[in-house]
């Protein structure tokens, strides 16, 4: 395994990162004669080994090992910063970062900042535009001057090609959030419906009505404590959010003051602004641009003047009580207004509905669905009483009945009104998009813990990780160069309990595929078919222990500072290029431990243990650990002796399936410096 660190390369002397190589020269790579690629394993595989071992510690470079925002990320709202973490020092003042918009030449001013530590940099944005970011990065390590460079991407907003936003919030509804919304919501129905009321309905509501006044200060008060929410979140900046959510507040403030002048009209213009900038936070606004604006904005506010007017009826018919003529004609005037508010709001609710769901099976298979069907539901009850007031109690002049309706309705309508604050912070089901984005942002990023495997099958790379943040499996097909362009992978799982069940994934990028699943608990096997042009497929049974083990990443640390107390060990490592074909073995004479960590890709800084976050103890059981390198990407399984010390490891990263074994002379084991993962002495492979 030291030949790990040529091979993922970033260097200005070797290979330079598979991002970066990818994209200057895939025609290069591709036109290879296959009998070189194949037949010249063995003599390359040989060149490395000599070379690392020849070089030492220069041989290792600083390579990235996480970024915040991360490859691949969706984000609703651009970051203020990008934090860079790398698996050793690097220098700071020669670290250059560069941003720019895919598909445009467009620029993002970006300043290189120190981080937290020596392998971390900060990376301040000067602009916050909507897009899909590449982020093009190149180092200097600290520790023997190497270079390394590399980019990732990550989107904006609805961008054209990009998938859709998704808030920053947590999956789980911010109740703060929730709370300031139901009440900017009520205070705009209260206000803005109001001022239609005394404008179009009843000439006794005037702007300095108890209720109007009440309304504006309660739309305040909900912008105000949205805004300080977000605020307070920690993204750093005004947030596009937080910009909105104090527009609204001060353009319902300007609406109080207007109360002063008793003008009905530029209190409902202010109302209907305050509802216009908090319609630009949802989501048909975030995932639709300017089309999901307008209809998102009409939706919220004729909904608001709906339930604000109809709120103001049910006072009429309190008031008019004994005035049966004046209550029949106001309901009269009323039920004019209503009809096309009604209208509009269905109309522009489908059209938001259309916006956001990715199909028709997210109604009833997502949270966010399941909300909007208990919405229309409700808004179907209400209009069913609105067609029994208008019917029986305005067109048959019954009083009695419309005084029993109304109270109904409006109860029905502030629940819609809650519901509609919970589904504007709930996220939306993400939508399929075209290839050209999905090739370039990859697929979501999973919440963790995640439970990852990988293997070559023929010359193929295949990874699988199934997450239970967010309950979804994701199959990663690479060819040497990279993600692999057409390719095909069918799935057949069996579970724990003997049930098979075959997996349909969708696409979700070149050479990805993804779907929901919930797996048992126990070990699920997984048997895959996998193909992509021009290059040699094959089969792979993996296994997945669910639920996974919690990231240890201290682990890791401990492991390697056992290790650099080793004196002498000797390795014996096997490396294929295509399971189909041959494999190559080479022995070394003994090295020190300490020189052995130093050409590991995971072994970072003796001085900062948990530098590489995902790091699980093994989920089958024994002593050893599970490694994942996202940005190589690699995947690294480490198999540890009582001691706790390296028994043997087992790399699979693109193209090649590498597997050591570690043999240490007649000396007293170094003590480890603390405990490693429990279990019994491993056997077999992952």
């Amino acid at each position: 395994m030291p030949a790990l660190p040529l091979r993922q390369g970033n260097g200005c002397d070797g290979p330079m990162s598979d991002a970066v190589e990818r994209r200057i020269a895939p025609a290069r790579r591709r036109s290879r004669p296959r009998w070189l690629w194949r037949g010249g394993v063995g003599l390359g595989v040989g060149i490395v080994w000599l070379l690392s071992f020849g070089a030492g510690v220069a041989s290792a470079h600083a390579f990235l090992v996480g970024s915040d925002p991360p490859q691949g990320a969706r984000l609703a709202h651009a970051p203020s910063s990008i934090t860079l973490s790398f698996s050793e020092d690097v220098v700071t003042s020669a670290t250059a970062v560069s941003i720019h918009l895919a598909g445009s030449d467009r620029r993002v001013a970006a300043t290189v900042e120190p981080g937290g530590d020596a392998s971390t940099v900060r990376v301040r944005l000067g602009s916050a535009p909507k897009g899909i970011y590449v982020v093009t990065w190149q180092d200097l390590s600290a520790e023997d001057g190497h270079q390394a460079l590399g980019e990732f991407a990550f989107a904006v907003g609805p961008v054209p090609g990009a998938l859709p936003a998704q808030a920053q919030r947590g999956a789980a509804p911010n109740p703060v959030r929730v709370a300031a919304t139901v009440l900017f919501l009520l205070g705009l129905a209260l206000a803005g419906g109001g001022a239609v009321t005394g404008l179009v309905v009843d000439r006794s509501v005037t702007a300095t009505s108890a209720p109007i006044r009440a309304g504006l200060l309660a739309s305040v008060v909900g912008a105000a404590v949205a805004f300080l929410d977000e605020v307070g979140s920690g993204t750093g900046g005004l947030s596009h959010a937080a910009l909105l959510s104090g527009v609204a507040a001060l353009l319902a403030a300007a609406a109080m003051l207007v109360v002063l002048a008793r003008r009905l009209g530029p209190v409902l213009v202010l109302a209907v602004g305050a509802g216009v900038a908090w319609a630009a936070d949802g989501h048909p606004a975030l995932v639709g641009g300017a089309l999901g604006l307008v209809v998102n904005a009409v939706h919220l506010v004729v909904g608001a003047l709906w339930a604000g007017s109809l709120a103001f009826m049910v006072a009429a018919a309190v008031r008019y009580r004994a005035e049966r003529a004046q209550l029949m004609d106001v309901a009269r005037r009323y039920a004019r207004l209503a009809l096309p508010l009604v209208v509009v709001l269905g109309a522009a609710g489908g059209l938001s509905a259309f916006e956001t769901l990715p199909s028709l099976s997210s109604l009833y298979d997502s949270g966010y669905g399941q909300l909007l069907l208990a919405k229309t539901g409700l808004f179907a009850l209400a209009l069913a009483l609105a067609w029994a007031s208008r019917t029986r109690g305005i067109e048959r002049s019954e009083p009695g009945l419309l005084r029993r309706a109304l109270p109904v309705e409006a109860g029905v309508v502030a629940v819609i009104l809650a519901v509609t604050a919970v589904l504007a912070d709930t996220g939306p089901p993400a939508k399929a998009q075209p290839n050209e984005a999905q090739a370039l942002l990859g697929p979501v990023p999973l919440r963790g813990p995640v439970a990852r495997t990988a293997d070559l099958a023929g010359e193929l790379t295949v990874a699988v990780a199934v997450a239970a943040g967010s309950g979804q499996l994701q199959v990663q097909v690479y060819d040497p160069n990279g993600p692999a362009p057409g390719a095909r992978v069918g799935i057949d799982a069996t579970y724990p309990a003997g049930r098979d069940v075959g997996l349909f994934p969708r696409p979700c990028g070149t050479g990805c595929f993804a779907q929901s699943v919930t797996l048992p608990a126990g070990r699920t096997r997984l048997h895959l078919e996998v193909t992509a042009p021009g290059w040699t497929g094959g089969a792979w049974n993996a296994g997945i222990d669910w639920p996974p083990p919690a990231v240890e990443p201290l682990l890791l640390g401990q492991m390697v500072a056992t290790m650099e107390k080793v004196p002498a060990v000797a390795v014996r490592e096997t490396v294929t290029s295509n399971t189909t074909g041959r494999s190559f073995t080479t022995a070394l004479a003994p090295m020190s431990g300490a020189k052995l960590m130093s050409l590991e890709p995971y072994s970072g800084d003796a001085d900062q243990p948990g530098l590489i976050p995902d790091v699980q103890p093994l989920s089958g059981g024994g002593l050893g650990l599970q490694v994942y390198l996202p940005g190589t990407p690699a995947w690294i399984t480490l198999w540890l002796d009582a001691n706790g010390r390296l028994a043997r490891d087992r790399v699979v990263d693109l193209g090649h399936l590498i597997t050591d074994t570690f043999t240490y002379p007649s000396t007293p084991a170094p003590s480890a410096p603390g405990p490693t993962a429990p279990g019994p002495t491993p056997t077999g492979s992952p």
